[in-house]
């Protein structure tokens, strides 16, 4: 457990889930624990006495509360309507309808902290982001044995996935033999890879925009 000398009257920074989980003396080193980590769960406190204490007892019940599949939801949207399930992952492409250039990225879903982005890639489509975006979502999990859910507001991209397929109507090129590289290599990980996470529709209409949106819309 590693634990850092901090000034005067700093807070102490408890990480019980992160890169690595432990005592740190400031938001900044806190932070480099928990960017980037799924699911990543900590909290601040006046004393270093309070948070070894407060590590050693373990994480809060407030902080993380166990649901039948380990995770818990969100709570009520401002609508009423029950909010996604965290800690998750969302992922989101954005496409210029124009160019045909995409990227896509994925973000921790209660944090909005990005995790990883792709891209730009030429003569692509959204749906084939989106496609992309779960699969990577699913195979960093699978490389790091974790089992959160992935959330994409695409029903084209969840298809492509049940199907281990994306069925595409964008034309292989020159300008695309990156990406058709990269779409070959995520349907033979579909293909002979298993894994435990769901993979779920974002429900715009109830929760608003998907965390991971790039806010492009054209």
């Amino acid at each position: 457990m590693p634990i850092t000398r901090a000034p005067k009257k700093s807070k102490w920074y408890v990480v019980w889930i992160g890169h690595s989980p432990g005592l740190y003396p400031s938001w900044d080193k806190c932070r480099d624990q928990v960017e980037g980590y799924p699911g990543s769960r900590y909290r601040a406190y006046d004393t270093l006495a309070e948070a070894k204490e407060a590590f050693e007892k373990g994480l809060p019940k407030q902080i993380v509360k166990h649901a039948p599949a380990d995770h818990v939801s969100l709570g009520k949207t401002k609508s009423g309507a029950r909010g996604p399930i965290v800690p998750s992952i969302s992922v989101d492409a954005a496409c210029n309808m124009t160019t045909g250039v995409m990227e896509y990225r994925g973000v921790d879903t209660q944090t909005g902290v990005e995790l990883f982005r792709m891209g730009p890639f030429s003569a692509s489509s959204n749906n084939l982001g989106e496609f992309l975006a779960v699969v990577h979502a699913l195979g960093m999990q699978k490389k790091n044995s974790g089992n959160l859910p992935v959330y994409t507001d695409s029903k084209t991209a969840l298809a492509w996935v049940r199907k281990k397929h994306a069925k595409t109507t964008v034309a292989p090129s020159d300008k695309n033999s990156e990406l058709f590289a990269l779409i070959n290599r995520a349907e033979e990980w579909l293909r002979t890879n298993a894994y435990d996470n769901r993979v779920l529709k974002w429900d715009t209409d109830k929760w608003g925009e998907n965390p991971a949106d790039f806010g492009r819309k054209r």
